[in-house]
């Protein structure tokens, strides 16, 4: 019967052995870069604060591994910056409960920083992910970026939004239709909520300021 030399089984042996350990690498850079993941983004909760000079947002987001097998997500959340919208000076991060009760701190992040941060998934696992920031605002307008969702190639299944504007200030425009509701001491909430939703727009909104307002932040007299 024909067989192998004996220093080709050697040779077969020892290159099994190497593909072995290339499969062990690949797999390991697989599942700790979180780059390539099962984990799915399927739910989103905004609240948008406005006051004086300011953007308050909290921010909540469900993921969940999809898998039987444990992954990775490694999160970063860019921040939509431009002349009128100095990056925000100080966010937290954190994972809550979906009552938005504390589970675990991350890092704070300070001002050029990028919220980031490397999530860890048991097979079936959902978490839920809050940010927090406060953005200066040279203008009575804002936005909240949504169509960065699109890079997980699938629709959010549930997303809700909510901007809040104190006591004397008017919506002046939102190119998401949004709807009105009573806030609490003076101020007025306006919603709106999407299902299945895959954004082709990020949200912009502006809004109309008091007399005394628009008059500080132009250096004017009331």
């Amino acid at each position: 019967m024909w067989s192998l030399p004996q220093a080709s089984k050697r040779f077969w042996a020892h290159g099994g052995d190497v593909i072995g350990a290339c499969a062990l690498a690949a797999s390991a850079i697989y599942f700790l870069s979180g780059r390539f993941t099962t984990v799915r983004f399927d739910q989103e909760r905004i609240d948008v604060e406005v006051k004086e000079g300011l953007i308050h947002v909290h921010w909540l987001y469900h993921y969940r591994n999809t898998s039987r097998l444990p992954a990775v997500l490694t999160l970063g959340i860019p921040f939509p910056v431009d002349h009128d919208h100095p990056a925000p000076e100080v966010w937290t991060l954190a994972e809550v409960h979906e009552d938005a009760r504390l589970v675990r701190d991350f890092a704070p992040g300070r001002q050029q920083e990028e919220p980031r941060v490397r999530l860890f998934f048991r097979p079936g696992e959902a978490k839920w992910i809050w940010l927090d920031y406060w953005q200066p605002t040279h203008g009575p307008e804002g936005c909240y970026l949504l169509t960065t969702a699109r890079a997980w190639r699938r629709p959010i299944t549930q997303a809700s939004f909510r901007l809040l504007l104190p006591p004397g200030y008017q919506l002046n425009a939102s190119n998401y239709p949004l709807t009105e509701l009573p806030g609490s001491q003076g101020s007025t909430a306006f919603t709106f909520s999407k299902t299945d939703f895959f954004p082709e727009q990020d949200w912009r909104f502006s809004w109309r300021e008091p007399r005394s307002v628009s008059s500080r932040r132009t250096g004017g007299v009331p």
